[in-house]
Formats: structure tokens, sequence, C-alpha cells
């Protein structure tokens, strides 16, 4: 019974029961001198002290019940369930009682059935989900506790406490936890004082085990070393050592046996003759020698055999996946041959849409090249501009159809830039996630290394050589969006459009520092200039403020 750290909960009455003394000594007790006779009482009083003594010592044995639990340890193997025994004398239905199993805390829980349900709002975070209590005893006073899983923390002292109104038992009970580890594993470890010296080792076990030699005749052999070390997880690994002389037949055997389970393991081996020394130690140590050599020549050719296997299944492995990807590559040269019969592939031409610029990027004249500049542009904050984000979007907008168009991005490792598709409603105020699920598939661009923006994590790429254009390949009949080196043609990555399914979709660039993207116009129309007109593009500016003449004469 607790009463310390049980609040509301009153003690149990026959903590009164008095101590009784041996009658030769109670004189003494009651003051009287060694030597001198004992007062005389008047039998009266006395009759009425020992009734109301014996009505005392009635009422304290009529307690509702006493709470008993395991007189002996308990013990669960590590991993499996185990019950702690506890049930009430006598049995009477506990379903309406408090039934707490705790440790060395009253307060938090190894488990708690309080007003016929369980709870778990302060049960130590060890035992959650792991504790239950066998329903089916209550009924009967059983309130055992089944513990799920026993772990190494486990073992230890649990209370067992019934609370039947202001009344209340306890009992203590101790769990221990054991773990039979691996069977033991011996080696000759050379010669020593005329015998062969042998060493028994086991690992993982709990707690640490005993270690038996034996002889060939099960009688035990004296051990020249013993040690032992425990582990950060608590598990022990033993060793020991005998000397094994000529005459005893070279047999020998050793079991490690755990100290709480029923449970033993053994390991036995068997020494010629012939490996024992005669006359010098030289020639064990040449036997000795010869055996390992054998040893390391035999898992040396298994090694190698096993290499070969593994090599062999590799190349075979690799061809299958060649086949497949050449598979595939006819599947998908088909397939567009197949698009290009039935739909046509259109080359547009995208000009950039300064109304979603963000302020500091400046716009060629045409609309075909931006780079981003050193300061923000006094241009109106409307809501279809990007504020925050260097981004800008195409003017063009497609729904349908086979299209591409292509953009040169330049040489060298130098910028930081992405492009790709976005769908129209694309988010423009604040930072901008460039996602499929923000509605953006793009390549991204930064020291002369390229990503696809890919979610959770971004996609590494590596094209065989650097390109100096994509081209952004959009095909709505086969629902993707594929990039290529349009120099080499190579394609660099593919992203589905089911993400940006429903809505218009439109080029989407981002520029970042030293980066200047240009996109690819339409060719000039032939046509002889006069005298007068420079030969230069009419949406490129002329330096120094210089205009182009508007004709001849």
């Amino acid at each position: 019974m607790r009463t310390g750290d049980t609040t509301g909960l009153t003690p149990k009455s026959s903590t009164l029961t008095p101590k009784m003394e041996p009658p030769g000594k109670r004189g003494q007790k009651m003051g009287a001198p060694p030597g001198l006779p004992l007062l005389r009482v008047p039998s009266a009083p006395v009759c009425v002290l020992a009734v109301l003594l014996g009505l005392h010592v009635r009422g304290l044995r009529c307690a509702p019940f006493r709470v008993l639990g395991a007189a002996q340890p308990v013990t669960a193997a590590l991993g499996e369930d185990v019950v702690l025994p506890c049930g009430l004398s006598p049995g009477q239905d506990a379903g309406a009682m408090e039934v707490r199993w705790f440790r060395s805390r009253f307060s938090v829980y190894v488990h708690l059935r309080h007003g016929g349900r369980d709870r778990f709002s302060s049960q130590l975070p060890e035992y959650q989900g792991r504790t239950e209590l066998l329903e089916e005893g209550i009924p009967a006073g059983n309130v055992s506790l089944r513990l799920l899983r026993a772990r190494l923390s486990d073992e230890g002292q649990y209370q067992c406490l019934v609370k039947d109104g202001s009344f209340y038992e306890e009992a203590t009970l101790e769990l221990r936890v054991a773990v039979s580890g691996s069977s033991p594993l011996l080696s000759v470890q050379g010669y020593q004082d005329g015998g062969i010296l042998v060493g028994c080792r086991a690992r993982g076990w709990y707690p640490r085990p005993e270690v038996l030699w034996r002889d060939s005749r099960g009688r035990p052999l004296p051990s020249l070393t013993e040690t032992h070390a425990q582990d950060p997880d608590g598990f022990f690994e033993v060793e020991k050592s005998i000397v094994i002389a000529r005459g005893g037949g070279g047999a020998a055997s050793c079991a490690v046996r755990s100290t709480r389970l029923p449970q033993e393991k053994d390991s036995a081996l068997s020494i010629s003759d012939l490996v024992f020394p005669r006359d010098s130690p030289w020639k064990v140590a040449l036997v000795a020698t010869v055996a390992t050599c054998s040893l390391s020549l035999v898992a040396f050719l298994f090694f190698i055999f096993r290499l070969r296997a593994q090599h062999g299944a590799e190349l075979e492995k690799r061809d299958r996946e060649i086949r497949l990807l050449d598979a595939e590559i006819r599947k998908g040269a088909a397939e567009l041959r197949w698009r290009d019969t039935i739909v046509p592939l259109e080359e547009v031409h995208v000009t950039l849409d300064a109304a979603t610029a963000h302020p500091q990027l400046i716009l060629s004249p045409c609309g075909r090249r931006v780079r981003r500049g050193d300061a923000r542009l006094g241009v109106p904050d409307t809501p279809a501009r990007f504020d925050t984000y260097h981004c800008v979007l195409g003017q063009e907008g497609f729904t349908s159809g086979r299209l591409f168009w292509e953009v040169d991005v330049g040489a060298g490792e130098g910028g930081v830039w992405a492009l790709g598709v976005a769908r129209e409603s694309v988010k423009r105020k604040g930072w901008i996630n460039p996602a499929p699920q923000d509605g953006i598939l793009a390549l991204f661009h930064c020291g002369g290394k390229f990503w696809a923006l890919t979610s959770p994590d971004h996609t590494a790429l590596e094209p065989p050589q650097t390109p100096h254009t994509i081209r952004v390949y959009l095909d709505f009949e086969g629902q993707r969006v594929t990039f290529f080196d349009a120099d080499s043609r190579a394609a660099l990555f593919a992203f589905p459009l089911s993400p940006l399914r429903g809505e218009r979709l439109r080029p989407w660039f981002r520029v970042g520092p030293i980066a200047q993207l240009s996109l690819r116009g339409p060719p000039d129309p032939p046509r002889a200039p006069s005298v007068e007109e420079p030969l230069i593009p009419s949406c490129f500016s002329l330096p120094g403020g210089l205009r182009a003449p508007k004709g001849g004469g």
C-alpha cells in the first residue's frame, strides 16, 4: 500500500494492527523495574479492555479485498508478450473500481482503468499502444496486465493498485527481460602450455549468460580466461577460453546458457592428435598456417566465383535495360511519326508581355530579349505584373495543337535563368514556388548545371553538351511538354501536362543575374535596302540616339 503519493486515498485500517510482545517481557514494556513484582490490575477493566481490543482486531480483518501479485519475478523474452499477474482476494467484480499500474511515479502510469474504461492521457510514452488489461477476467477480480513486445527498458518493479471508493490495496511485482543471443562461435587461437588454446564467443545475450566448457563425456572443463562486455544497447558479449590437452580425445563443447530462460545453445569441436605438438611448437604453427592458407584460398576462390556471377547478372540486367530503352525509343519515334501525319507540328514565334514583367526586367523594343537590370523601373504595379520573383510571361497563349518555340540562352556557365510554360492564372505577387503543383513546368540553370523543377525535389540533368538554344515542345495531343537541345536535338526532360490541365498556357521566363534570354523570331522578308537605310532589324535601337532615315532622297 502507498500513501505518500496518492491524493485522496486513505490508509487501510489493517496497518494499525498492534504487534504482540512475548509474555515474558510485557512487564518491562509497561515500565516495571527488573526484579519487582508487576502491579495487579483489577479483573473487570482487563476484561473490558480485552473485549474492545478483540472488536478492534475483528474490524481490521473486515477489509473488502486484498491485492495479490506474483511472489516470484516474472520473466519475459525480448520482443514477446508477457502477462503481469494481479488479482483480488477474495475474487469480486472489479469493473467499477480504479485499476492503476505504475512504476516509480503514481501520476504518470503504465496503464489506468477508471470509470469502467481505459484512460491514456498521462500514460508513459514508452508504453503507448503496448498495454491492455485482461478484460475477460475483470468480473472475477483478475486485473492482470498484458504487456506487448517486451523491451529491455521494461525491466524493473511494477505497482498494481486497485481502489474502491476510499479503500485501496496494491501489490508489487518484478519484471525481468531476457534475450537469447547467438550460438557460441569456436575459434582455435594457437598453441599454449603443450595444448591448443580454443576460444568460445557469443553475442547479443541479456542478462550476462553462463558459459560452460565440457569434455566429450559432458564433464566440466576448467577455463583459462573469461571476459565479457556490454554494448550501448545493453546486450552482453562473453568469451571463455580453455586449453585442450593431448590425451583427452581432442573433443570439447561450449554451451551458453541463459540465467533466466530455459534456453541453452552449444557448439562442439574435435581436434586431431596430429595437431598437438610433440617435441616443438613449430609443427602446430605449420599445421595452423597450412590450414589458414587453405581456408583463405577457398574463401578467395569463392569470392572470385561470386564476383563473376554478380558481374554476369549485372551485364544481363544492363542488356535488358538497353533493350527496353531501345524499344521505348522506337515506340516513341513511331508515335511521333504517327502524330506528324495526323496533327502538324507548328513553330510559333513568342514575344514577351511587358505588362507582366517584373519592374527590374529590361525588355527589348521588339519584345524578344530580356535581361535583369540593377534598379526597378517606374512601371505601374498592376495585378498582372510579377512584383517579387523576376519573371515575365509570353504574349501568346495556347490551348491545343503541337507547337514549339526556341530560346537562345547564351554560352558559358554564367547566369541564372529558368524557362518553360505556366498556366495563365499563375501567381504574380509575392514569392513563387516554381513547381508543377503551382502551375509551372520549367528547366532551371545556375553555374553551368541544369535541373528540372520537379517536386518535392529538383531533378538534376546531365546533358551531353551545354545547350546554347533550348527548344520548348508543347504537345497537347500527347499531354506533355518536352525540352530539347535545339542544336543536338537531344531531349533534356519531359513533364506531363496533367498539373496544368484545363487552362490556357503561356510561355514563362525567369531571369537572374548576368543572364540574358533571346527568343527566336521569324526570318525577315527578303528586300533590297536603300542606300540610306541601315542594315539592322527595326526592333534594335541605334546607339547614340541616332535614327534610321525613312527613305531615299
